[in-house]
């Protein structure tokens, strides 16, 4: 009875899911597609993209994780959003 108690343990505990973690892109170029994404810590909650330099045939971003959606500020164009490599 004991080993089967140990044995329904270990199986219960080697099959728990951790928690969900977003994955949102990093890469500044137009190669973002490409590359994977990179998991963010447990407090993101958001993917953002923000327009560095528009100038040329390939525009060039910030993409990362955020927190939480910031107001924008002047001229700054930044998109926000929530799903896993949403920010491509």
């Amino acid at each position: 009875m004991k080993t089967l108690l140990l044995m329904l343990g270990v199986v219960a505990f080697v099959y728990l899911e951790p928690g969900y973690t977003l994955v949102c892109k990093s890469c500044p170029d137009w190669k973002c597609a490409l590359t994977p994404g990179v998991e963010c810590s447990n407090d993101s909650t958001q993917c953002y993209k923000k327009l560095l330099e528009s100038g040329g045939l390939f525009p060039k971003y910030e993409r990362g994780c955020a927190t939480n959606c910031t107001t924008v500020t002047g001229k700054e164009k930044v998109t926000y959003c929530a799903t896993d490599n949403c920010n491509d």
